[in-house]
């Protein structure tokens, strides 16, 4: 191997023009000449032409009529873990967000949950109601006693006029009497009135807490059976209050709006243990007491 002197390496050295031009020129067209002779002369090589990004149709909304039954199939487009948290909602509105009327209800009410609610809780009224006319009755003498079928119908009546008639009321209050307050309209149209369907859907969830006190309004202690009348009044009311407060405010008759809504709930609650499951004692244990179907 030659010796190489370092020092001469580390100086710096002065090349000519000549030289700098021939060794740092770069042949640009010569470059772009070869590559696309390359590419043009290779057999495997095929243009593909830009394809068009084929966007998806929009499906046109139909808007179906009132009287049909696809109407009603969004109102019961709903998940079964839905149900379950609107029910634990409507008795304890502290697990779920203040706004949970707003973002989950009111933008999607269903159906499903009211109707099967209902139902259960004119079941429950009925057969609970029976039980305890038995246990009222079953000490005096000579008495026979009977299943009350008519209690099912009359519950029914009952819950279904309770369930449609008064959220239309108060549909029809809060829509006649809700005051501007001169705000922009993004902050209006978020205040606005629930809608009917929503109110139905609240009022529906709302009676969920009759449905176990039914069954512990069989027990014959009337000051008991008071008390879980107070009780379930004052939680589904105070429920719909809560979830309804920032419509409410808006009523000219806010005050006498939430005294119906309470007072409501509390004729409902006392209508059911005074009918249903209180009877009176006549004083005679000897009579003989039948209930005819």
């Amino acid at each position: 191997m030659a010796n190489v002197n370092t020092g001469e390496l580390l100086d710096f050295q002065d090349y000519s023009p000549e030289h700098n031009n021939r060794s740092a020129r770069i042949d640009v067209e010569a470059v772009h000449t070869n590559q696309y002779n390359n590419t043009m002369s290779n057999p495997n090589y095929s243009f593909d032409e830009p394809k068009t990004i084929e966007e998806p149709e929009a499906v046109p909304q139909t808007n179906h009529n009132f009287w049909t039954i696809e109407y009603y199939q969004k109102y019961f487009d709903v998940h079964t873990n839905e149900v379950v948290e609107r029910i634990i909602s409507s008795v304890l509105p502290q697990k779920v967000s203040r706004n949970y009327f707003d973002e989950r209800i009111k933008g999607k009410p269903d159906l499903y949950g009211p109707i099967w609610i209902s139902v259960t809780l004119i079941f429950t009224i009925a057969v609970s109601g029976n039980i305890a006319s038995y246990l009222h009755n079953a000490n005096k003498k000579g008495f026979v006693w009977r299943y009350d079928f008519h209690l099912v119908s009359i519950a029914a009546t009952a819950i279904t006029c309770y369930v449609w008639i008064v959220p239309l009321a108060l549909w029809a209050a809060l829509k006649w009497t809700t005051t501007t307050d001169g705000h922009d309209e993004i902050e209006n149209q978020d205040a606005k009135s629930p809608t009917m369907m929503s109110l139905f859907c609240l009022y529906g969830y709302s009676l969920s807490i009759y449905i176990p006190v039914a069954v512990l309004w069989t027990i014959q202690v009337f000051w008991l059976q008071w008390l879980f009348v107070l009780m379930a009044a004052f939680v589904s009311g105070a429920v719909l209050i809560f979830w309804l407060m920032p419509a409410l405010r808006k009523s000219r008759y806010f005050l006498i709006l939430i005294g119906s809504i309470l007072a409501f709930h509390f004729l409902l609650a006392a209508g059911f243990m005074l009918y249903f499951f209180h009877q009176p004692n006549t004083g005679d244990d000897t009579i003989v007491t039948t209930v005819k179907p």
